[in-house]
């Protein structure tokens, strides 16, 4: 009987325990909130899930610490940053082994690159295009807003508490890495993106170019992060007609010695 009256006991404090820590969440504001407005609810909610998500993709991949290839990478992010008003030093930057040709941002400013896209790219400038790209979904606070609309905010807060098991976390992980993003985020998100390179007198034109490598009706499984967003002939149309419309003076991000460097560690 003994044992039924503490077990009973336990299990009444661990109700009202959470009851209680949900009664100091405002959830009404969370339901509504678009993730661009910085509460404290919903700050500790994407800094805590940021910190998951990052340890969750250090585990199953490579992190790379090359310091020439962290050091150009760091480089190419702070131009575009810098031309644009924005700390690069209020993003974190990491490189990873992995042949798919991704890069996407995850929650708490965070933005992962993978080997296979460096291993792609032919120019500096058609890979600032895709980094560009990716720092517009964070400046928009597109990551957390997509989370919201995709996974709901009952599942995100069961994460966040240790109420989920590991395979919810690799799903976010799935969703964000591939198909997060709805095909009016990631108009929003190229325009932006080559507004950035433009600002930081990058060319755009590889950008474009590099959007359209792509077969529409034949994606090649190792192009995940673009098979997912819009059909890459459209995108690459329609940021060339943006460019020719806007015109500039364009210098080399990039020594070629220095870009050859780069790509040798990741082609070797």
């Amino acid at each position: 009987m003994n044992k039924v009256l503490i077990r009973g006991s336990i299990l009444l404090s661990i109700f009202f325990g959470s009851w209680l820590l949900l009664q100091q969440i405002d959830w009404v504001r969370l339901l509504n909130a678009d993730f661009r407005d910085k509460s404290e609810y919903l700050q500790d909610m994407e800094s805590k899930l940021g910190e998951m998500m990052y340890d969750d993709f250090a585990r199953t991949n490579l992190q790379i610490d090359d310091s020439l290839s962290v050091a150009v990478l760091d480089t190419l992010v702070a131009k575009i940053c810098r031309a644009n008003h924005i700390d690069p030093r209020s993003l974190k930057v990491y490189l990873f082994e992995n042949e798919e040709v991704n890069a996407f941002a995850i929650p708490d400013r965070q933005l992962l690159v993978y080997s296979g896209l460096i291993e792609k790219a032919d120019t500096a400038e058609a890979l600032c295009g895709v980094l560009a790209h990716e720092i517009a979904h964070i400046q928009k606070g597109h990551v957390m807003q997509s989370l919201k609309r995709e996974i709901g905010l009952s599942i995100l807060f069961s994460v966040i508490t240790g109420n989920s098991d590991i395979t919810v976390m690799r799903e976010i992980g799935k969703l964000l890495s591939s198909r997060a993003f709805n095909r009016e985020m990631e108009r929003e998100a190229d325009l932006t993106g080559l507004e950035y390179l433009q600002k930081a007198h990058i060319d755009p034109e590889p950008f474009a170019e590099f959007m359209g490598i792509i077969d529409d009706d034949d994606p090649a499984p190792a192009f995940q992060w673009m098979s997912t967003h819009p059909l890459p002939k459209e995108r690459k149309q329609y940021l060339l007609r943006q460019i020719k419309k806007r015109g500039a003076h364009y210098s080399p991000v990039l020594s070629q010695e220095l870009w050859k460097d780069f790509k040798a560690f990741f082609e070797g």
